[in-house]
């Protein structure tokens, strides 16, 4: 069965035409390092091996002290505009922080087992009337077969305030994205003492705010020059646990409310996605692994990033690469700081690490919680090590339908000593259902009935999991009544999530594409008034219509969706829409 995506929104408003040119390292061999044309002997050895203990290493040198002190630097530089770049300051703006970081990673490498080398990476992009830029890349060499693989750790160096090109400003940018630029120095200094099969490289991305430009520039230069990706890991915003007044959507409740336990995972598409398989790789990774112990949860979320706005890890999509966001569950602001009243930190001089609440120098009360940062830096962490050890193939099932019950059979993995499966309704972002196996038949029943996507992915004895193989389409009918009728040739399925307040999804099911000759969708308020209609490009198999809130829904909590097929009113649903 074939499957179609149709998406009714441009997501981002960045600038519609870009070029990046003249690029180049600071360090020459990074260009070999980046193509895996190196010599594992030529580097220091390093002792920590991708065995299954490694979960517990990385858990007990992960500190949120030294987190703190990362980022206390960091702000201190007061703004790191992408311009405020200048050879006459060298020591601050964004130059100065970029030159701490890089100073740290020297001392690292310094270090007996240890190896992490840096280059900065230069390129034309035209931001803020400044064409030439510079960002900070470090380069830790892999040890096994697929060493010419890299996987990408970034985070954006560069700060704003209200006017996106002010460079005098206070800026210091403490949630965002400081809170990203300490957690993968902690990163850099974990990993440049771990021996891991793939390549990993970590960026501290300049440009951000105006635009994407320097995620832009080297994803572009990684496509040009054929540089293998195997996941690239975006953290932006992921420190904050207080919620403001204008949180983008999917927003969170309003002032003063906190959450310092979930963490969000942004991805592109929903079904066959490599970037939300990777997505949900994460979350079953760190959910089902016996060796961590963290309050974390992980909630994968439906769309690409929140509505309107976009990061660094979606030019590596846009050029071909999979690659995931983490965001902290509650955000101060939706960063439009143009908007009357507005009062949220985001893009903000307000924007700091913290309040001096009785004048005495001492920061009482911090907006950044280095727990809940530390936390996150875990997660990381752990992809990014499963992502550079796993050698496993993704497993392939076979399906078949017997009644209500479905029988499965794996086609064995060499060197597997089992397989998670998972399997979620069409209408889910995230599985319904996960398990771990060793067998390869297996029956499942006990499925209310609906329709469904079934996949797997293997894992080896240190317990690395490959990526997630190929999602299945099932249908369970657990009585006749659940039995299609020969006449439905389509079918509309409830939206979900439902309510929703940022994206939701619509599945239509087409069984017969010859019966339909013109398909549209009808947007109406209670009333019956149209609100909005759009013509849909169906084919056979399951369509996902990805519907925002801002899709003309008009202003009401509730909404009545049709779907009208040649020319008459198919089927009609509500979807509730949250207003906070």
């Amino acid at each position: 069965m074939k499957f179609n995506i149709i998406i009714l929104v441009c997501l981002l408003c960045l600038e519609k035409s870009w070029t990046q040119t003249n690029f180049k390292f600071s360090d020459a061999n990074f260009e070999n390092y980046l193509k895996g044309n190196f010599d594992v002997n030529q580097f220091e050895k390093r002792f920590i091996k991708p065995e299954r203990s490694i979960c517990a290493i990385l858990q007990n040198q992960i500190h949120a002290d030294s987190l703190a002190n990362y980022l206390k630097k960091i702000v201190s530089f007061n703004n790191r505009n992408t311009v405020n770049d200048t050879t006459s300051e060298p020591s601050k703006g964004i130059r100065g922080a970029r030159d701490y970081v890089r100073q740290m990673l020297n001392y690292w490498n310094n270090q007996n087992n240890s190896v992490i080398l840096n280059s900065e990476f230069e390129f034309d992009y035209l931001m803020c009337n400044r064409t030439r830029h510079t960002e900070l890349v470090s380069f830790i060499p892999g040890n096994g077969p697929q060493k010419d693989e890299m996987v990408i750790i970034e985070a954006h160096l560069d700060s704003r305030c209200e006017d996106r090109c002010d460079v005098n400003c206070l800026a210091q940018g403490a949630e965002d994205n400081g809170s990203g630029s300490a957690l993968i120095m902690e990163l850099a200094r974990i990993f440049s003492k771990l021996e891991l099969n793939r390549s990993v490289v970590i960026i501290w991305i300049t440009g951000e705010e105006q635009g994407l430009g320097g995620s832009k520039s080297f994803s572009t230069y990684c496509k040009n020059n054929n540089v293998k990706i195997k996941a690239v890991f975006n953290n932006d915003i992921v420190g904050g646990i207080e919620c403001g007044k204008t949180s983008s959507a999917p927003s969170c409740p309003g002032p003063f409310k906190f959450d310092s336990i979930h963490l969000r995972i942004f991805s592109s598409g929903t079904t066959n996605s490599m970037n939300k398989s990777l997505a949900r790789l994460t979350k079953i990774f760190f959910d089902y692994n016996l060796n961590i112990s963290s309050p974390t949860i992980i909630d994968v979320m439906f769309a690409e990033d929140r509505t309107g706005r976009g990061s660094d890890h979606i030019p590596f999509r846009e050029n071909g690469f999979t690659a995931i966001r983490y965001t902290s569950s509650y955000e101060h602001g939706d960063g439009n700081p143009d908007q009357v009243g507005y009062e949220d930190r985001q893009h903000s001089s307000r924007d700091v690490l913290g309040k001096d609440l009785n004048g005495d120098g001492i920061l009482d009360s911090l907006y950044v919680n280095f727990k809940y940062l530390s936390h996150n830096t875990l997660v990381n962490a752990l992809s990014a090590v499963n992502a550079a050890s796993s050698t496993l193939p993704t497993p392939i099932l076979q399906t078949m339908l017997n009644g209500n019950k479905l029988n499965v059979t794996i086609n064995p993995v060499s060197e597997a000593i089992g397989y998670y499966i998972g399997i979620r309704k069409i209408t889910s972002a995230y599985y319904d259902t996960v398990f771990f196996t060793s067998a390869i038949n297996l029956e499942i029943n006990n499925l209310s009935s609906t329709q469904y996507y079934i996949s797997a992915c293997s894992v080896d004895s240190n317990y690395w999991l490959s990526m997630i193989g190929a999602e299945s389409l099932f249908r369970i009918t657990n009585s006749v009544k659940d039995e299609i009728k020969s006449n439905e040739f389509i079918e509309l399925i409830q939206n979900r999530p439902n309510p929703f307040d940022d994206f939701t999804l619509i599945p239509i099911v087409v069984h017969d594409i010859s019966k339909v000759t013109k398909a549209e969708m009808i947007f109406s308020s209670l009333e019956g008034k149209e609100l909005n209609r759009i013509n849909l490009n169906l084919k056979e198999g399951v369509n996902e219509i990805v519907v925002p809130v801002s899709n003309k829904l008009g202003t009401s909590s509730e909404t009545i969706y049709s779907l009208k097929v040649n020319g008459k009113i198919f089927k009609s649903l509500k979807m509730q829409i949250l207003n906070y």
